[in-house]
């Protein structure tokens, strides 16, 4: 019973285990000696300098964009050339970083780990190379937009503080091209994916951070290198997580904004019985933000994941089985807060009136609680075969083959061998191959045939 019963309910209730996250912190690739995190770290270096080479890039279009102006052809022809010169780059680096592991067997950990460092070093050393063409100069800093600019500090913990206090110190303070990352709906029904522009001073709407005030909460500021520092800005919530990019040239300046939220108008609409707007639109970003966690190719995967289970939550707030049972299987995953036992089950028990999965999951909480590592027997096996019923009277297959296998087992109290073979039998009479399977085996162990009918 123990064993099956586990297996059931992480079937049911957890998410598929996935690889090391490649946002593992900078400070603890320092630290690591393991050759898998080593390989993990150098994937982490190599996805960081890009992300820093791409924002490099986009500052430039947008520097040109806005330096050339009053000369459109000349800005044009600058435009096309840096285009083909970054495209020629890239046939570079990309041709160059295998040569550097020719000796080293394609495929190991090694090869892999060459290349990636290999990577991030050419991207690193293009993004110094592109932050100095075209740079914006105004009485000697990188930033302003007046002869009077001056630099609060060169210490950032000192600067963050007056950049935030009021728009006009971060319009001040905020260098003419700005990199901007917002996530945009694609054509796949809630998916969404990161999309970066570059915006001029003229198209910002300040503030674009809110005050700081003492030590606050929600703010966490991160080192990239001497010249770029992050902030990681939680204050409105992991569904509203903005950072913020300073480099610092002769002074410290804002130089990127990523935004990861998902907008409303980047959603639309749906008919989803029941739900209000508000829960209809919490659905959307849990499939949304959840969708980008899951990845794992992103620095904020737990607080995406995070992100997911509390819209998940908002909507199922309307009954609505299907948030209901992904709040309750991603409350059990181990990948995101879990839930108090109460919650958990009013979502469970919402999941098990019109979905068999709902059902099935229903009954692993029956048997588990709420608990992810539970190793004993069924707490309470009669409501769990209830619900497993339940799930086989809305004809799910795989419930069939579970209902037949406790009773083949007795794992819940009732051990029948001819209703095994029933469960069994419905669920081959309907095609699914693990019925047809457990048919045969019982039959060739001479357990005696009977109507299907009798499985409930």
């Amino acid at each position: 019973m123990k064993r099956f019963v586990l297996g059931v309910f992480c079937a049911l209730t957890c998410l598929a285990v996935l690889p090391v996250s490649t946002a593992l912190a900078q400070d603890e690739c320092n630290k690591i000696s393991a050759s898998q995190q080593i390989d993990k770290c150098s994937e982490v270096s190599k996805v960081a300098a890009d992300s820093q080479l791409n924002m490099s890039y986009h500052q430039l279009m947008a520097r040109l964009e806005t330096q050339y102006l009053a000369e459109p052809d000349t800005g044009t022809a600058y435009t096309a050339k840096v285009k083909d010169a970054q495209r020629a780059w890239m046939k570079l680096r990309d041709a160059n970083c295998p040569l550097e592991a020719f000796e080293i067997k394609p495929g190991t950990s090694a090869y892999v780990t060459t290349v990636n460092n290999c990577i991030a070093r050419m991207s690193r050393e293009r993004s110094v190379f592109l932050d100095g063409i075209a740079p914006d100069i105004v009485s000697g800093s990188a930033v302003g937009r007046g002869s009077d600019v001056s630099c609060p500090s060169e210490n950032f913990a000192q600067f963050l503080p007056v950049f935030s206090a009021n728009p006009e110190s971060q319009r001040r303070l905020t260098a003419p091209a700005v990199k901007i990352l917002v996530l945009k709906r694609t054509e796949d029904r809630g998916r969404f994916e990161p999309s970066i522009t570059a915006e001029t001073g003229s198209g910002l709407a300040f503030p674009l951070m809110s005050a700081m005030e003492g030590k606050t909460a929600g703010l966490q500021i991160e080192s990239v290198d001497d010249n770029h520092m992050n902030v990681v800005d939680k204050r409105a919530g992991n569904s509203n997580i903005k950072i913020f990019n300073f480099a610092k040239k002769s002074c410290w300046a804002m130089v990127g904004i990523e935004d990861w939220s998902i907008s409303e108008k980047e959603l639309v609409a749906s008919s989803r019985p029941g739900m209000s707007r508000v829960e209809d639109f919490c659905y959307q970003r849990a499939e949304g933000l959840g969708g980008l966690g899951f990845l794992q190719q992103y620095r904020l995967t737990g607080e995406l994941i995070e992100a997911s289970l509390e819209n998940y939550v908002c909507a199922a707030a309307s009954g609505d089985p299907q948030a209901s049972l992904s709040a309750a299987r991603l409350s059990l995953s181990q990948m995101a807060p879990q839930l108090e036992t109460i919650k958990v089950e009013a979502l469970f028990k919402a999941a098990a009136t019109t979905l068999p999965d709902g059902a099935l999951g229903y009954a692993a909480y029956f048997c588990n609680g709420n608990s992810t590592d539970y190793n004993g027997p069924c707490l309470h096996p009669e409501q769990a075969e209830r619900e497993v019923i339940r799930a086989v009277s809305m004809g799910s297959t795989e419930a069939m083959n579970i209902l037949g296998s406790y009773f083949e087992s007795g794992d819940l109290g009732t051990k029948d061998m001819s209703r095994a073979l029933a469960c069994y039998q419905l669920s081959a009479d309907k095609g699914n191959p693990q019925g047809i399977n457990n048919v045969g085996r019982l039959g060739s162990q001479g357990a005696e045939s009977i109507k299907a009918s009798h499985c409930i």
